[in-house]
C-alpha cells in the first residue's frame, strides 16, 4: 500500500534548481507539480462531495502521470461510484492494479469502497485480480530486478519483526544497501526502493558511502523533475527532531506535534509550499490531521480548487 504514508510525504519536483539548506529550488513547474495540484483539487472536491469535479481532476492528473499512485486511482474510482458510474469505477480500479501494483489487501480495506462492495464490479475484479497484477509485472522494464527489490524489502522487514538483534539488522541493512547501489548503477532508480534508503536516514547528510552515492543521484533527479522536491523533508524533520533542537521544520510527523513542535509556525506553510507540499490546513481537511494548537491558517484553500 504505497508504503502509503511515506509516498504521500515524499512528493517532490525540480528544474533549473540550486541547493539551499537541503531545498532544491525550482522556477518551472514539472509534471509532478501539475499532477499534484490536480490531485489536491480532486481530494478537496471529494471531501466536499462534489464528485463530478473530483473525478474530472483525477482524470486530468492521470493524463499527466498515469502510473503514479494507487490511492489517487481509488479515490477517483470512489468518485465514479458515488456518481453511479460503475463501469468507469471498474476501469479505474483495474488501472490502479495494472499501473501501480495495487495490493489486494488495500483494495479490500479501502474505506471509500465499503458502501458499494455489493456492486457486481467488486466480485468481478476479485476474480481477475491475479491477472491484473500479472499485467503490472509484464509491463515492467526490468521485472526480475523489481522482484529482487521486493525480496530485499521482505528481508528488511523480516529482520525487524522476528526478534533479531540490532547487530543482525545492521548486517542485513548493509548487505541490502550494497546490492541496492549495484542495482541503481546498472538499472537506474526504482521508486519501490525508498523503504531501504529510509533505514539509513540518520546519516543522510553525513559523509558516507551510502549517501555519497545516493544524495547527488537524488538531487540530480529532483533538478530534472524526475523526483519530487519534497523528497528530503521527512529526512530533515527527523534529523532536526532527534539530533537538532527537537523541532520539526515542515511538520511531516503529524501525530507528534506536541512532542516535537514546529520550529517556525508562522512560516511552516510557506516552507511546505517551497518544497511542493500542501498546507497543514489542507492536510487537516483531507486527511484529518490534528493541527497544532498555535497553528494559524496562512494559505487560502480556495486557491487549490480547480474546475
Amino acid at each position: 500500500m504505497r508504503l502509503l504514508l511515506l509516498f504521500l510525504i515524499f512528493k517532490i519536483f525540480g528544474c533549473s534548481a540550486q541547493t539551499k539548506e537541503g531545498v532544491i529550488e525550482t522556477t518551472n513547474k514539472t509534471d509532478f507539480d501539475k499532477y499534484d495540484e490536480l490531485i489536491w483539487s480532486g481530494m478537496l472536491h471529494f471531501k466536499d462531495q462534489n464528485y463530478k469535479l473530483s473525478l474530472s481532476n483525477f482524470q486530468d492528473a492521470f493524463k499527466i502521470k498515469p502510473n503514479e499512485d494507487v490511492s489517487d486511482y481509488f479515490y477517483a474510482a470512489a468518485s465514479a461510484l458515488n456518481l453511479k458510474m460503475d463501469n468507469m469505477a471498474k476501469d479505474l480500479i483495474i488501472k490502479a492494479i495494472q499501473k501501480t501494483n495495487a495490493s489486494e489487501s488495500y483494495f479490500d480495506s479501502f474505506k471509500e469502497f465499503n458502501a458499494f462492495r455489493k456492486n457486481k464490479l467488486f466480485s468481478e475484479i476479485k476474480t481477475d485480480y491475479a491477472k491484473y497484477k500479472a499485467d503490472f509485472t509484464k509491463n515492467l522494464k526490468y521485472p526480475e530486478i523489481y522482484k529482487e527489490i521486493e525480496l530485499l524489502i521482505k528481508r528488511d522487514q523480516k529482520v525487524r519483526k522476528d526478534g533479531s538483534t540490532k547487530e543482525q539488522m545492521r548486517k542485513v541493512d548493509s548487505l541490502n544497501i550494497k546490492r541496492l547501489i549495484e542495482i541503481n548503477q546498472a538499472y537506474g532508480w526504482f521508486d519501490k526502493q525508498l523503504i531501504l534508503l529510509w533505514h539509513h536516514r540518520g546519516i543522510h547528510r553525513d559523509d558516507n558511502y551510502v549517501w555519497n552515492y545516493f544524495r547527488p543521484l537524488i538531487n540530480e533527479k529532483i533538478k530534472k523533475g524526475e523526483l519530487r522536491k519534497s523528497f528530503w523533508t521527512r529526512f530533515d524533520d527527523e534529523k532536526s527532531m532527534l539530533e537538532g533542537n527537537g523541532f520539526q521544520i515542515y511538520g511531516t510527523y503529524w501525530n507528534m506535534f506536541e512532542q516535537f513542535p514546529i520550529e517556525n509556525m508562522s512560516k511552516v506553510d510557506s516552507l511546505r509550499s517551497l518544497v511542493g507540499l500542501p498546507s497543514l490546513a489542507y492536510m487537516n481537511k483531507v486527511y484529518g490531521v490534528v493541527l497544532p494548537k498555535d497553528y494559524v491558517v496562512t494559505s487560502n484553500l480556495d486557491k487549490l480548487y480547480k474546475k
